[in-house]
């Protein structure tokens, strides 16, 4: 109920001009809206939205903050080809997005099964955290979430104690925002 009414909220003060800013609207919002209309499932509605809000956003974040967006959707609808596509076609500057867009890939690759691709994404990942300076937490975790993808790679799924240790220092990780996501991956095996 909780991203219904977060959802509702933004819908109205998007009725009544209250998200904008002299018809600016904040990237911050945007994203934030995007999300809680992942999280309550309406696809419809936030596909409408990304592209009707589009140009509210200011002019050097549009087009990253409208690929990432919609590539989120399509991931959400499970059309990975087109969030491929998406995120190879959009420079993310600012490293944060930069981040949150590799991380988008690198599940995508993983549900593929395109480990090759993987690997070498995973590797490329490890060097831009390393290379750069003053992520804080961030560093910490995508450092965490690429480590433990390429453990789950390399996981044997049929020893049970290694995949229950695996997934006990996942469960048990303090910094790591993809740990739902990494631990879904057990129950399809």
């Amino acid at each position: 109920g909780f991203f219904h009414d977060i959802l509702d909220f933004y819908k109205d003060g998007l009725l009544k001009g209250h998200m904008l800013d002299k018809g600016t609207l904040s990237n911050f919002t945007y994203f934030n809206i995007v999300a809680a209309g992942l999280h309550t499932l309406e696809y419809e509605w936030v596909e409408d939205f990304i592209h009707r809000y589009r140009n509210t956003l200011e002019r050097h974040y549009r087009d990253s903050a409208f690929s990432f967006n919609l590539a989120r959707l399509e991931f959400a609808r499970k059309n990975y080809d087109a969030v491929l596509t998406l995120l190879q076609h959009s420079n993310y500057q600012e490293p944060l997005l930069n981040m949150a867009a590799k991380t988008i890939a690198l599940k995508t690759y993983y549900i593929l099964e395109e480990y090759e691709v993987l690997h070498a994404h995973l590797e490329a990942l490890i060097k831009y955290i390393r290379r750069k300076p003053g992520l804080g937490y961030h560093r910490n975790n995508y450092l965490n979430l690429a480590r433990y993808t390429q453990k789950l790679i390399a996981l044997h799924w049929n020893d049970k104690a290694e995949v229950d240790r695996l997934k006990q220092k996942i469960a048990s990780e303090p910094v790591l925002t993809e740990r739902e996501w990494l631990l879904e991956q057990f129950k399809k095996s």
